[in-house]
């Protein structure tokens, strides 16, 4: 069985073998996982980016959470501690700790109550026997109404990897099949909110999966309507009762139903019988 410092000596000399290709030369997997992240962040969340590596997506976050606070944490003290180096901003820290095992430590650095929480290619390196104990972790960090983001690599691709190139596979690198995953998730108080396939050089290669806490699934507060929004309600209605409605009613109703009639009424011969 691997121990910690085993997973963690294989992120810190990950940082010089893969991370810092993806600091120069990019990545379109990160790319496209920071597309997708980004879309959800409100300029005062507090973020916790479990898994950050060295923050190129932490950055990310951090510049659109500009009111608000963003921690990277890692497994991988090297990591944390490159990421602290390159990465600056007074909204955005970084350290390092065991999210299965230093959540007291995590609580304390940070205060939890985490709007969003975002895991890129980390779930897969989960322990498969840890992932439920994960999800309640993540839960107890986060607020009422929070989004858990997920991208990790498709079973298919796993399964291509396992098969045609082993060598890419990490020191742990766990096929992840949704209905397990949501089951999971669920036992803790999640619910999906978004699930995709993303093709990244290879069709289908990605996961893109948004959950959200049960809590987010109740009703928002809904707020009276001012004097100007009552004022554009009945302009728009009364365009769509005098223009729009006698179009559709036109085009959707009356015409079709009358080539219907046409169509079924008794014909006339043209020729009498014989």
């Amino acid at each position: 069985m691997l121990s910690r410092p085993d997973v963690s000596a294989f992120y810190d000399e990950f940082l010089e073998s893969r991370m810092l290709r993806y600091r120069l030369f990019g990545s379109p997997r990160l790319e496209r996982a920071a597309r997708r992240i980004t879309a959800y962040i409100k300029p005062g969340d507090r973020v916790l980016d479990v898994g950050c590596g060295i923050g190129i997506i932490t950055e990310r976050i951090a510049r659109l959470a500009r009111d608000g606070q963003v921690w990277g944490v890692d497994l991988s003290p090297r990591n944390a501690w490159y990421a602290g180096r390159t990465v600056r901003g007074r909204n955005v820290a970084f350290f390092a700790a065991d999210v299965l095992s230093e959540t007291a430590t995590i609580r304390e650095r940070t205060g939890g109550r985490f709007d969003v929480i975002t895991m890129v290619d980390v779930i897969e390196h989960i322990p498969v026997a840890g992932r439920a104990a994960l999800f309640a972790t993540l839960r107890e960090l986060s607020a009422g109404r929070a989004l858990l983001i997920l991208t990790y690599p498709s079973p298919q691709y796993q399964r291509y990897l396992q098969a045609n190139q082993p060598q890419e596979l990490q020191i742990i690198d766990n096929i992840v099949e949704l209905p397990t995953l949501l089951d999971e998730a669920g036992a803790a108080g999640y619910s999906l909110q978004h699930f995709s396939l993303e093709t990244v050089r290879m069709p289908n290669r990605y996961v893109h999966c948004v959950l959200q806490t049960d809590a987010g699934l109740a009703a928002p507060a809904v707020r009276a309507p001012t004097l100007g929004a009552r004022s554009a309600e009945r302009v728009r209605r009364t365009v769509r009762d005098a223009i729009m409605l006698p179009l559709r009613r036109w085009r959707y109703v009356t015409r079709v139903m009358r080539a219907e009639a046409t169509m079924s009424s008794p014909r006339r011969p043209t020729e009498p019988p014989p």
